[in-house]
């Protein structure tokens, strides 16, 4: 319908000489299910169709022939659960109060070992997870030990360092010795390298240094 519609808005603007879109309203088939009935229909009644004599005759026989199925269906469910009833009653074996009291009793000792096994079970399991659980906190006791150890042995030795390094600081006692042998022993950082490598140290010097 949409091809046909622009295929028809097409050749209105082809005769129009026109390039612009052309609006087309389109009509429902019928009408939508959800608008509601119209004015002019809400009072009306619809004719009731009269039935013929043979087709009232067709639909009763057809009617009868469904119940009489229907019912027959009912009868033969019915004959087979009273039959499965007494079947079940004649195969049940009716105990008396001692014969249920000590199967009873057997139950409840059945049980009762069996609560007994899975308790064993469940100590044995909770046993061995409990071991386990302190084998790992101890385990991971003693690796926090053993960090804790290493980086005391660190700081130990980051300390040990510093002192003897401070050993050389320049203080305010010995400001004026260091500053004496700095002028007495000048340091020259500078270098210059050739192309074959050699390194010469200093700004003037004729010394070669590899």
């Amino acid at each position: 319908m949409l091809r046909q519609l622009l295929n028809h808005t097409s050749v209105t603007a082809a005769k129009t000489g026109s390039n612009d879109f052309a609006l087309e309203f389109v009509r429902w088939r019928r009408k939508p299910r959800w608008l509601p009935v119209a004015k002019s229909k809400v009072f009306r009644v619809p004719e009731r169709k009269k039935q013929t004599d043979e087709e009232r005759t067709e639909l009763m026989r057809l009617h009868n022939q469904y119940k009489t199925q229907l019912r027959s269906v009912r009868q033969y469910l019915r004959e087979e659960v009273i039959h499965n009833q007494e079947t079940s009653t004649a195969d049940h074996i009716v105990l008396t109060p001692e014969q249920e009291e000590a199967e009873f009793q057997h139950c409840m000792d059945v049980n009762a070992a069996w609560n007994a096994k899975i308790a064993s079970e469940r100590d044995a399991r909770l046993a061995k997870e409990r071991e386990e659980k302190v084998a790992y906190v101890q385990e991971r006791l003693d690796a926090g030990k053993l960090r804790d150890e290493e980086r005391r042995e660190r700081v130990n030795e980051r300390i040990r360092q510093e002192i003897e390094a401070s050993k050389t600081f320049v203080t305010r006692d010995n400001l004026d010795e260091a500053i004496e042998t700095a002028l007495a022993n000048p340091v020259d950082h500078n270098f210059a390298i050739d192309g074959a490598g050699n390194l010469y140290r200093g700004r003037a010097t004729n010394s070669l240094s590899n």
